[in-house]
């Protein structure tokens, strides 16, 4: 899976099997003219220095040409057929037309709006939003998940706004300075050869793919939130989200509450998530367990010198495995459970699984899809609250950074992904002292005003479930 020049300036490698299974979940939605599961992550920023509109947007197309020459493999392209990715070196001319496709300038639009219009696209994209919060411009890198994660893409976000203070101080930078062929160095790999795992499989690997595979079943007949009436059979639109940040006095209190009870903050936001979505089930709905995700970042875990190296950013690192809670759990116990869950984190069998639980998933949703004719009995849709995080962003985003004369602040982070289905998923992340909590959800089964509840819902049941006012 070794990137290797086939071509005078073009660099290919074969699609990791994990890559391949996440693109496959993520193209059913391009019949629909979206992308399930694609990746947004953003910043909004304030400089010390005064840019027109036009300035702006030129700068920060720079920056984004300059994130090309750092993170390659925002540029490369996937070949269903050959089964391959493939790079080519940049020219003045064809950066400028990969600038053209992959650069956006929204003008009047917000950014709940621009989310909601992404479409697929063969590259990572940018999008600028010059005054959209409190007067202050944002940037939004919107991915296929394949490319990368929710930790990548906001290591993204930190990479591009040093390359905008780069291009702020120096005139013209991405062609005469870079050193355009030198790139293909920092092509990103598969997680199947960052684990050195092997293609033939061993009985303990096949095992433990097998085991964190049956976890799936339990998300037949689990607990899900009801929908809007009227949305059944819907067809899905654009994703939007809801979203509360804590005050630093509300997140600390919460934070020491934690810590009373030997737990972390997103152990106790998990639980408040079980208990959202319990709530909120169908009335005449019988009680269900609550089924979600246990989501592990792989990158800690990684040997050198991949090891939470952001030169990685563009690259999907990350594992997971389905985990029931029964209905009539109490919040604390809860948050025990999850804990458990959280701290014995990323095995030895989570990571040597990898590449034979991808193959396993991807044969079995292949399987699905030629099985339609033969359809097995129909179970409630999954439409739990499910969770994410990333922990502190500010270890992957930087709250401020000066480079020369140039100062620049950023005022909040943005970290989500593009939903398709009756699933909404939970955002957690803490930046600048400051719990943030963001529902994403598809605009085709809920309101807007029925996930702003939610959220605040969401934000009551964590503070009073840890016993605080």
């Amino acid at each position: 899976m070794t990137w290797t020049e086939t071509k005078p300036g073009i660099w290919q490698r074969p699609i990791g099997e994990n890559e391949r299974f996440i693109k496959l979940i993520g193209d059913r939605g391009h019949q629909a003219g979206r992308e399930h599961w694609s990746v947004t992550a953003g910043a909004s920023f304030a400089l010390n220095k005064t840019l027109t509109p036009t300035e702006l947007s030129a700068k920060c197309r720079e920056a984004w040409c300059r994130l090309r020459f750092e993170h390659p493999s925002i540029a490369c392209t996937a070949d269903d057929e050959e089964g391959k990715l493939t790079y080519h070196v940049a020219s003045a001319e064809s950066l400028a037309a990969w600038a053209n496709e992959s650069f956006s300038v929204h003008e009047r639009s917000s950014v709940d709006d621009v989310i909601a219009s992404f479409k697929p696209s063969q590259y990572t994209t940018a999008h600028l939003l010059p005054a959209v919060h409190a007067g202050n411009p944002q940037i939004l890198i919107h991915s296929a998940h394949w490319r990368t994660d929710g930790f990548g893409a906001l290591q993204l976000i930190d990479s591009f706004l040093d390359s905008l203070c780069k291009a702020i101080i120096y005139n013209n930078f991405p062609i005469p300075v870079l050193a355009w062929g030198q790139e293909p160095a920092r092509l990103a790999p598969g997680i199947e050869e960052v684990l050195s795992l092997p293609i033939e499989p061993t009985p303990d690997i096949i095992s433990a793919a097998q085991d964190y595979l049956k976890t799936v079943a339990h998300t037949r007949n689990a607990a899900g939130v009801s929908l809007t009436p009227g949305t059944e059979s819907s067809l899905p639109a654009g994703t939007r989200s809801a979203a509360l940040r804590l005050s630093p006095a509300v997140t600390s209190g919460i934070r020491s509450a934690c810590d009373s009870n030997s737990i972390s903050l997103l152990s106790a936001v998990h639980a408040a998530c079980a208990a959202l979505t319990l709530e909120s089930c169908p009335p005449s709905a019988p009680a269900r367990p609550y089924t979600s995700t246990i989501r592990l970042s792989l990158r800690p875990h990684l040997p050198e010198p991949y090891r939470n190296n952001p030169a990685y950013a563009a690259a999907i690192y990350t594992g997971g495995y389905m985990f029931p809670v029964p209905a009539d759990t109490a919040f604390l116990e809860a948050c025990k459970l999850y804990e458990a869950e959280y701290r014995r984190g990323v095995t030895p069998e989570l990571l040597k699984s990898r590449r034979e639980y991808a193959i396993q998933v991807f044969n079995n949703l292949q399987g699905q899809a030629a099985s339609k004719a033969n359809p097995s009995p129909p179970a409630p849709v999954q439409s739990e609250v499910d969770i994410s995080s990333v922990g502190n962003a500010e270890e992957l985003v930087k709250v401020s950074r000066t480079c020369g004369h140039v100062a620049l602040g950023v005022d909040d982070v943005v970290i989500g992904v593009e939903t398709l289905t009756r699933q909404t998923y939970c955002f957690v992340y803490e930046f600048q002292g400051r719990l943030g909590l963001r529902i994403v959800y598809n605009e085709a089964f809920y309101t807007h005003e029925r996930v702003e509840g939610m959220v605040k819902r969401l934000g009551e049941i964590l503070v009073s479930g840890l016993g605080l006012e």
